[in-house]
């Protein structure tokens, strides 16, 4: 069924080249070309860009030539650091804020303050990409330490989670628009309010953080853009959702371990954000801050969902995982929430439009089975190769043994097996780095043709 949306320091540069028509299918993962510098790149300052939803953004900047400082802790998350040390200015700072005794904040003595690299410099940013801001204190302390340093646009990468501590919706569209994430007003009892924001604890929080910045901008302070992902799945993650998933279709019969489907969701429609259709929002929104491609005031103050166009339910999207991974069938068990062991989604008030984004600046999700085959792709050549994430595959297989608790060692067993025979009868060569590069696609920036207009949301019940 089709649904149909109204109004639907010493860093290394890269340099842009055109592509022939033959290698126009770029890639985010390639590896690092080194060039000389891009003359009038951006100067991007890139919070917490070494993590799983945020690593393709730091590689997308810098393989289009501009100036990266990527502000981190520093931890080793599977190879994202080593390929990007060499290309990008690294300020290594925890700016988790501490907290006194009594539970209050310490954002005069934590956090950001403490980044010497940051203190002591004066750079001036034309964009700052903020994937790290988790409560309403670190994003004061941000947009404090930043005063006067944002030339451009602060980026805030937010969540679809601020959906789930908003008032009802007034409209009777089966999907979220970005107006939807409103708190009640005082017409509803502070019981009520209290309680809404109950309803998710991370969902109140990066709401929190989104009125600072609104906040901030009214009081005269730097233009900003939020951009609010749903169900996040790629490669190279370290919630391991789809990664297990991937796995589970193909044990599920074999081991008679069918995958869970969560009584109350059955008929609820799902929406996915695939990592590098968020490094495509963020330069397109970067690049119409900057009235490089018209009209900043379009993205000023501005949401932007941020998904595919599909919104399989729970068993349509278990099946679309089970495609490229050659399961043809996929056993499901209904069960209660509280029993059972759903990873999609992490909110429940439903699938989101993506229609603003996609007229506002031309953003333009991936298919969600192209996304999911490559997804596929790169967790099996990772699971053959066996050596080169190794620590990350053992550090998979723990996870996944807490949480399927009993049936969880026979999984690993069973998993493990079938790879070894694998290894010995397939003919395999060692994954390289451009082997692995060659997994997850960059798309060129597809325009939408005919620009404006209304847009298809596929929607598929299981």
């Amino acid at each position: 069924m089709a649904i149909s949306h109204g109004g639907s320091n010493n860093s290394t540069y890269f340099g842009n080249y055109t592509q022939p028509q033959s290698l126009r299918v770029a890639l985010f993962l390639a590896p690092f070309v080194l060039s000389a510098q891009v003359v009038g790149g951006w100067s991007v300052l890139v919070l917490g860009g070494t993590g799983f939803r945020g690593h393709l953004t730091t590689e997308r900047l810098v393989r289009d030539g501009h100036n990266v400082t990527v502000l981190s802790r520093g931890n080793k998350y599977w190879d994202v650091l080593e390929r990007l040390q060499n290309h990008i200015t690294l300020w290594m700072c925890n700016r988790t804020l501490a907290r006194e005794h009594g539970g209050g904040v310490l954002p005069k003595s934590s956090g950001l303050v403490n980044c010497t690299d940051l203190v002591s410099s004066n750079i001036t940013f034309d964009a700052v990409v903020d994937f790290s801001s988790r409560t309403s204190d670190e994003m004061k302390q941000a947009v404090q330490m930043l005063k006067g340093r944002v030339s451009g646009i602060y980026v805030y990468i937010s969540s679809h989670s601020v959906y789930d501590v908003s008032k009802n919706s007034t409209h009777s569209e089966p999907f979220l628009f970005e107006a939807d994430a409103e708190r009640p007003g005082r017409d509803v009892s502070p019981l009520e309010r209290y309680g809404l924001k109950e309803k998710s604890v991370a969902g109140d929080s990066t709401l929190e953080c989104e009125e600072v910045l609104t906040r901030q901008y009214n009081a005269g302070g730097f233009p900003f853009v939020t951009l609010r992902l749903a169900n996040v799945f790629g490669p190279k993650e370290n919630t391991i959702r789809y990664w297990l998933l991937h796995l589970w279709v193909k044990a599920c019969v074999a081991l008679t371990l069918p995958l869970h489907v969560d009584l109350s969701l059955t008929e609820t429609p799902l929406s996915l954000t695939y990592t590098p259709d968020i490094a495509q929002a963020v330069v397109k929104v970067i690049s119409k801050a900057l009235n490089e491609t018209c009209c900043p005031e379009q993205v000023y103050a501005e949401a932007f969902n941020l998904a595919c166009e599909e919104m399989p339910t729970q068993r349509v999207l278990y099946n679309m995982i089970a495609e490229p991974a050659g399961m043809p069938y996929v056993e499901t068990q209904e069960i209660p929430r509280n029993k059972s062991i759903v990873l999609y989604p992490d909110n429940l008030r439903g699938p989101v439009s993506v229609a603003k984004a996609q007229n506002h600046f031309r953003w333009a999700p991936t298919d969600a089975s192209k996304a999911f085959r490559s997804v596929a792709r790169f967790y099996e050549r990772i699971m053959l190769d066996g050596k080169k994430h190794k620590v990350q595959i053992d550090l998979m297989y723990a996870k996944v043994k807490s949480m399927l608790g009993e049936d969880g060692p026979r999984f690993v067993e069973w998993t493990r097996a079938r790879y070894a025979d694998r290894q010995k009868t397939e003919l395999y060569d060692e994954l390289d780095d451009e082997d692995e590069d060659d997994i997850i696609m960059a798309r060129q920036d597809p325009g939408r043709p005919g620009g404006k207009g209304k847009s298809k949301r596929k929607t598929t019940k299981g």
